[in-house]
């Protein structure tokens, strides 16, 4: 307030994603509750990275779903949603997840590196 900077997204998603690191999923869910705009899919992204890591399924099933609606075609979105559930052994749910990305024509590109 003393400097009358207005924060934008990119402040958002950094406070998401250190609230993410520490383990404070719900503080970053009601932090984006509160932005005075739409958010935007990085700030979505940074909750959804956050519950991979700590594998919160109900705030990362939010989280996807929205990016579900703003990035359609982002395999990355769905395969972070799948890889939740495979870190907690809920093998229909991911395949369920590999399906709705089937639905909407989408596939994950094989992952590949060099020596």
């Amino acid at each position: 307030e003393h400097y009358k900077k207005i924060a934008r997204s990119n402040h958002y998603t950094c406070i998401v994603d250190l609230l993410g690191r520490a383990g404070r999923l719900d503080e970053a869910y009601n932090l984006i509750a509160t932005i005075p705009f739409e958010p935007t899919s990085t700030v979505w992204g940074a909750l959804l990275a956050a519950c991979v890591t700590h594998e919160n399924v109900r705030l990362g099933e939010m989280a996807a779903n929205k990016l579900f609606e703003l990035e359609p075609e982002n395999t990355g979105n769905y395969v972070q949603l799948a890889n939740i559930y495979a870190a907690l052994g809920r093998w229909r749910d991911m395949e369920k997840v590999r399906g709705l990305m089937e639905n909407v024509g989408l596939r994950k590109k094989p992952g590949h590196s060099t020596i």
